[in-house]
Order: structure tokens, then C-alpha cells, then sequence
């Protein structure tokens, strides 16, 4: 009874006719390949480099039927011991393999246990359960996730001579995306190292994802009068980075915000107050409260007790009363209006008062900013009250002064910028904000793109991964993961390993 394993070697001695044909092609194409070199004249490098690409591609091919070749069909002996039993060799069977190189069919024995039937060389050689290799598959979906699906398809055919359909790349990526849960869900388990910087800080925000007609027919939205249907989902955006502690003063952020040409970056630590270490989150699909326990999870494991938590957000109660929720185990938390929401606010009482893009109004935005900046957001809130009741306003005006006293006082206690400032917190929710651009619209809104629910969820997994800088080690643990190998599990020492295959 035979034993295989992951190491397994063709037995010594004579290769079979099938080996030494592969042998013949890969020598006699890299002949050609060095013939072409030689006798290659004085035409354009860029033309021979072409060439010289082109040529390899088919020398990848006859290198690949090679490797399957001496792989001897997956031939274990005529019974082999498995976690499931005794498995018994069968007939042979054949599995197309799509690669980088082009299709070729591997042909492999199948074994049997019962009724229950598998191929041994599949598990040992990590072959995709379909037919595109996973080195197709992580080009496509590289391509795929910073582009339309068309033009990732064009270039594959352009550069490598691959035809990959469209339809077949919006497989592969919606395929690759399967083990993102389980793949966050490993690392978050595992020992972190602690953060070299001051504040962990978290962040949500939401952005549109433009739907197909089915799909926006779904969306339930309140609309007014002469409103059109929504034609977007909202994709809920979460971020969790590391940062240094940055120590302004009122002043410097207010000249800093209201006459950005004099800006000075300064921090008075000595040390970067970039933000570091930034994990990604972005669904549509998922529910808001389940988004913001991901980012959760992230940092559960943090150590609260001599620094706070930091969320930075805009002015979405909903969102602020979410995060209470999830993350109410976390004691030593500060919420964070974010300062730009706010400065937007006083712009619009600016130019009720003053004409737009004139000095006046400019001078007044910097005089309330610094007022509120100073911790003293209720003397402001006072003014306002007496000014829309103390003159007569239109009743636009009107409206307005009541819409900023009512977004200030409903967000009086996320103000406390002093505070903010002296411990040198971030004040604004750039990092979010930045987030939904280059992780949801710079893919989701390219020209002409219509989503449905499945096909965006799988490109923003994708794109978060790969934005979280987590790209190479999720593509890793997806490729070891994927093929469910429940004949030969780890624990079982894969196929109780010797180091021989039958000849």
C-alpha cells in the first residue's frame, strides 16, 4: 500500500517517451529562441523584445506540459491510505488547467473510496478546483480591481495572448474574494505586534456605489417631490490606522483651514503624523453594524488603558450612535466631530452675512472657527440664536441659521477641540474620506459601470485586501485554502508522507 506526498519525485532511471517528447520541444523552442537572437539583424530593440516575450510565453507552455509529464499521471500504486480509508486506483481522467501560457489538459488517476472519487495529484499539486490557475487568476484579479473588467481582459490578450472572457474574470474575482472573512478572521487572531505610535484611530463614512436597474429598483429611499429614483447603494467605509500625536493650537488650525496658502505642517513631537498601519473596510452588501464590528474586531485586542481610542466621523448621528453601540466595551474611547463638516457649517452663516468669496466673509469664518477650536462652541451657538432672532431674515436665511444651530447643538459634545488639540488628536476624517475614493469610486464609478450586489461586494473585498496592503499574504492563505482537502488534512501529515512515487 503506497503513501504519497507533497515532495514526491518521479522514481530514477529512464524518463517515458511522454517526458522525453516534452523534453524535445522545450529544447528544440529555446533554439529557435537563441537563433532568433542571433540572427536578429539591426531591427528595433522594442520589436525584438517583443519577440523575445512572445516566444518565452509559448516556452512556458512546452515548461508547464513538462512539469504535469513527469508528474507520472498521479499513478500512487494501486491502493493508497487516506483519512477516509483505503482508496483504490481507477481510470484516468483529464483536467483543463487555463495558466498564464495558454489551456493544456492534465491528465491524472482518479482513485475511488466507495462511491466517493478524487484525484491525489490534484491535492499535491494544488491544482484550482476550476480550471484557471491561481498565477491567472491573481494577474486577472490585480487587473480587475484597478480597471473595467474589458480592458483587464484586452491586456491579458495584448501582452500574453490569453483569451480571458469577461464573464470568466467576474468568476475569478468573485471566486477570490470567498476567503476574505476567514482570512481576516486568522489574522485577527493572532499576536500583534504593539503599535510604535501615539492613538489608534478608527473612522466610517459612506459612499455611493452606482447599481443595475434591478438592483436600484431594490433601494428604498424617502424621495421628494420631483426627486428621481436612487440609482445607488451605499457602501459603508471603515478604516482603522495608527497615529503619532500632532499638538496644534487653535490658531494654527484655523489659519491653517481658512488660508491654506500660508499652511504650516507643523508637529511639535518631532514625529510623522501620518497615518500608519491603515486596514481598509468597504461593503455594500454588509449591514452598517456589521461593517463597524469588523473594524472592531481590529482592535478589541488593544490595550485602552493609558490612551483613548479615537473616532473621527462627519455629522451622521446614525453612524455616531452605531459606533456607541459596537464598540460600548471599550470604555476609554473620544469621538471626534470631523473639524472640515463643521467649517462648512460656519461658511454657510458667512455668506448670509457676507458676500461670497469676499475678505470680510473669510475673516469671519476664521473668527468663528478659532471661537469654536478654543472649546467654545455654546458661546456660539448663543450668537447665532440671538442674530436669527434679533433681525429680520428671509426665511431661507431663517432656515439656514436654524440648520447650523441645530447641527451644532446636536453635535456639542463631539466639539471639544481643545481638548483635541492639547492631546494631540487628528480632528479631521481625511483618512475616511480619502478612503472612499481610492477603495470605492475610483473602481466602483468608472465610466458606464453598473454593479450588481455580488459582483461590486467581491471587487471592494479585493480592492480592500489589496489597499490594506495585505494583498501577497491573503492570495497565500487563499491559495493553501481553497481546495478543501479533507482526503490528506494537515493533521494527518499530508497522505502520511514518503518520499517515492510509483514508477
Amino acid at each position: 500500500m503506497a503513501h504519497v506526498s507533497k515532495n514526491t519525485l518521479t522514481a530514477p532511471g529512464k524518463h517515458s517517451p511522454n517526458i522525453e517528447k516534452c523534453l524535445d520541444g522545450c529544447k528544440e523552442k529555446f533554439n529557435q529562441i537563441l537563433f532568433g537572437v542571433l540572427n536578429g539583424g539591426n531591427q528595433d530593440a522594442h520589436k525584438m523584445e517583443a519577440s523575445i516575450f512572445n516566444q518565452l510565453i509559448k516556452l512556458g507552455f512546452l515548461l508547464m506540459l513538462l512539469f504535469f509529464a513527469i508528474q507520472n499521471k498521479g499513478n500512487y500504486d494501486k491502493t493508497i491510505e487516506t483519512a477516509q480509508g483505503i482508496a483504490k486506483r481507477g481510470r484516468t481522467s483529464k483536467k483543463s488547467y487555463f495558466s498564464i501560457f495558454g489551456k493544456m489538459k492534465v491528465t491524472r488517476y482518479l482513485y475511488h473510496i466507495g462511491d466517493v472519487s478524487f484525484a491525489p495529484l490534484d491535492i499535491v499539486l494544488n491544482l484550482p478546483v476550476r480550471c484557471y490557475s491561481y498565477f491567472l487568476s491573481e494577474f486577472a484579479n490585480l487587473l480587475n480591481i484597478n480597471g473595467a473588467y474589458e480592458n483587464a481582459s484586452g491586456l491579458l490578450k495584448k501582452f500574453f495572448g490569453v483569451k480571458l472572457s469577461i464573464s470568466a474574470s467576474e468568476t475569478i474575482s468573485g471566486e477570490s474574494s470567498d476567503r476574505y472573512e476567514d482570512y481576516y478572521d486568522l489574522k485577527n487572531s493572532l499576536p500583534k505586534l504593539e503599535s510604535e505610535e501615539d492613538y489608534v484611530v478608527v473612522s466610517f463614512d459612506g459612499k455611493g456605489v452606482p447599481m443595475i436597474k434591478a438592483e436600484a429598483a431594490k433601494i428604498v429611499a424617502r424621495q421628494g417631490k420631483g426627486e428621481k429614483k436612487q440609482k445607488k447603494k451605499e457602501a459603508l467605509v471603515g478604516v482603522k490606522y495608527d497615529v503619532n500625536a500632532n499638538v496644534r493650537t487653535a490658531e494654527e488650525v484655523a489659519d491653517n483651514l481658512v488660508y491654506p496658502d500660508k499652511k504650516e505642517d507643523k508637529n511639535e513631537t518631532g514625529k510623522p503624523a501620518k497615518a500608519q498601519n491603515i486596514r481598509y473596510i468597504a461593503s455594500v452588501e454588509k449591514t452598517k453594524k456589521k461593517v463597524m464590528k469588523e473594524i472592531h474586531e481590529e482592535v478589541k485586542d488593544e490595550s485602552f488603558n493609558n490612551k483613548p481610542l479615537v473616532c473621527v466621523m462627519d455629522g451622521a448621528l446614525h453612524l455616531w450612535n452605531l459606533f456607541k453601540d459596537v464598540f460600548k466595551d471599550i470604555e476609554n474611547k473620544v469621538l471626534i466631530l470631523d473639524i472640515i463638516h463643521v467649517l462648512e457649517y460656519i461658511w454657510i452663516i458667512a455668506h448670509i452675512k457676507h458676500k461670497e468669496g469676499s475678505d470680510e466673509g473669510k475673516k469671519y469664518v476664521h473668527k468663528k472657527l478659532l471661537l469654536i477650536l478654543q472649546g467654545k462652541i455654546a458661546s456660539y451657538i448663543m450668537e447665532l440664536q440671538r442674530e436669527m432672532l434679533n433681525k429680520k431674515w428671509k426665511k431661507t436665511q431663517s432656515d439656514k441659521f436654524l440648520k447650523v444651530i441645530t447641527y451644532l447643538k446636536n453635535h456639542k459634545e463631539y466639539m471639544k477641540y481643545n481638548q483635541y488639540l492639547s492631546e494631540g488628536y487628528p480632528i479631521g476624517s481625511g483618512v475616511v474620506e480619502s478612503a472612499c475614493s481610492h477603495v470605492v469610486k475610483d473602481r466602483m464609478e468608472i465610466s458606464g459601470a453598473r454593479w450588481g450586489i455580488n459582483g461590486s461586494e467581491s471587487i471592494l473585498k479585493l480592492r480592500s485586501v489589496a489597499k490594506s496592503k495585505d494583498w501577497d499574504e491573503y492570495w497565500e492563505f487563499f491559495t493553501t485554502q481553497a481546495n478543501n482537502n479533507t482526503f490528506f488534512p494537515d493533521e494527518y501529515n499530508l497522505m502520511n508522507v514518503q518520499e517515492k512515487m510509483v514508477a
